[in-house]
């Protein structure tokens, strides 16, 4: 069996002891007590000594003797200091799946490449100016590759141009995503994981994440449940029917091609409860939510819905920005979003004119080779690290993490990971002495457990670490 966690906890533990001062149990549970009511931030590396020969060769022992035989057999890890030297090694040059801490790589391209000040834009767009509140042909639905554009965010747009007057659109709904370009749907992912939230598909126009919420509200035992489609679409259909029963055994399915979503089983009796659910075609979608909500707010639409391209010279109607992108790539790793990855791989690719996951596959490449971060067997099909076929060294990632850490933007990208005890996936790792001083990123998926991310030691400055494990019973 893997327990990573508890091998994370020897990691952390002899990373910030090694060498320095050992206290006894009552000053660690002091530690722990100080760091769970005060949280801090992982500073920036000080200056420190240098590792000795005899520094590292203790902390080597130490690793050897936490890890044992039986995860080494089965890891890739890979320790190095702040500029970037070895510490502990083992198998680090050897490919492996990553999982989430794929993440980490995409989160260093985008913030190097559009800059963390970087908002993306949605806009309604129309070829001409409004006359006596009417837009004279179509209403361009324009999209930049916002992963948090939201129904709200919309429904915001919609209510400006009816404060602004307009009360009919003679044309169409025109869904403007051709920022990116390319499948929608990953195809190395697994096609299980098509059905859930956290495999919905990437488009420069993308609504709550690529999914539609239902809302299924329990009535009396026995009787059917309510469904209600949010936000209402006429692109989403729903078979079939829910009971309100004693416990829940729902599932939703959706039709391999087409938006129709199959309900079946119970509900628990009590209060509603909302499930999400992936939508393909998203553009288009996004189109005809936007349309049903112009005519909730009493603008008449007399055209359909469809894809194109935006004016060239466009009247701008509305423009909604995005928070900077370092508040997105932070909550992206707080949470381990999907989603936000893939949006940020086709952005970054579509500064090289592609918004395309190879286009933004070769930006994270040159990233790597302008840091001189050496990348052996790097296999790129995602942003995310959901497709098993992802692979990456050890030390790729361990000398991606200490390079950027000492970049112009480094203080920024080592607080944008989630701080080990305290938050997002890596909240429950068991820490003492390390509490307060890591932050890390995670990585699941069957048959791979990963951890990467950085630990402030208490003499020699900060270093990055790695650890993937490959195995059957990588989860155990």
């Amino acid at each position: 069996m893997i327990r990573l966690r508890a091998l994370a906890a020897a990691l952390v533990l002899t990373a910030v002891s090694a060498c320095g001062h050992r206290s006894g149990d009552e000053g660690h549970i002091a530690v722990a007590a100080a760091a769970a009511l005060h949280p801090r931030p992982l500073p920036p590396a000080p200056v420190a000594p240098a590792w000795n020969q005899s520094d590292v060769r203790a902390l080597q022992d130490q690793l050897r003797t936490a890890f044992g035989d039986s995860a080494l057999a089965k890891s890739g890890i890979a320790i190095v200091d702040a500029a970037g030297r070895p510490l502990y090694l083992h198998r680090e040059r050897t490919p492996m799946t990553p999982a989430s801490t794929f993440k980490l790589i995409v989160s260093a391209t985008a913030l190097h490449t559009l800059g963390p000040k970087f908002r993306f834009e949605t806009t309604f767009q129309t070829a001409d100016d409004v006359v006596g509140g009417t837009i004279d042909g179509d209403l361009y639905l324009v999209g930049s590759g916002d992963p948090t554009l939201t129904r709200d965010d919309l429904r915001a747009g919609v209510a400006a141009l009816a404060r602004a007057g307009v009360h009919r659109i003679t044309g169409a709904i025109v869904a403007d995503a051709s920022t990116f370009s390319g499948p929608e749907v990953n195809r190395f992912w697994d096609p299980d994981d098509l059905q859930y939230d956290y495999a919905a598909g990437t488009s420069a126009l993308s609504l709550d994440q690529g999914t539609v919420e239902f809302d299924v509200i329990p009535t009396t035992v026995g009787a059917p449940a309510r469904i209600v489609t949010n936000p209402p679409s006429d692109a989403v259909r729903v078979t079939g029917s829910v009971m309100t029963a004693s416990t829940t055994t729902l599932t939703i399915t959706r039709a391999a091609d087409k938006n129709d979503f199959a309900f079946d089983g119970g509900i628990a009796a009590g209060g509603e409860q909302a499930f999400w659910r992936p939508v393909i075609g998203m553009p288009l979608y996004a189109a005809g939510v936007a349309r049903s909500m112009l005519r909730r707010h009493g603008i008449e639409v007399d055209g359909g819905i469809r894809t194109g391209i935006g004016p060239l010279t466009p009247d701008v109607l509305w423009r909604h920005r995005s928070e900077p992108l370092s508040a997105i790539v932070k909550q992206m790793l707080l949470v381990s979003n999907n989603h936000f990855a893939e949006q940020l791989l086709r952005a970054v690719g579509a500064t090289r004119g592609a918004g395309t996951e190879a286009s933004g596959g070769r930006v994270e490449r040159a990233l790597l080779k302008e840091a001189q971060v050496p990348d052996p067997g790097l296999h790129i099909v995602d942003g995310s690290g959901l497709a098993p076929v992802d692979r990456v060294a050890p030390l790729t990632l361990a000398e991606l993490l200490a390079h950027t850490a000492v970049a112009s933007d480094g203080p920024l990208f080592v607080t944008e990971l989630p701080r080990m005890g305290f938050e997002g996936t890596v909240k429950d790792y068991p820490l003492t002495d390390g509490l307060g001083r890591v932050r890390a990123k995670t990585g699941h998926i069957d048959g791979v457990n990963a951890l990467a991310g950085y630990v402030q030691t208490r003499r020699h400055g900060r270093v990055s670490f790695v650890m993937l494990v490959n195995a059957p019973d990588a989860n155990a």
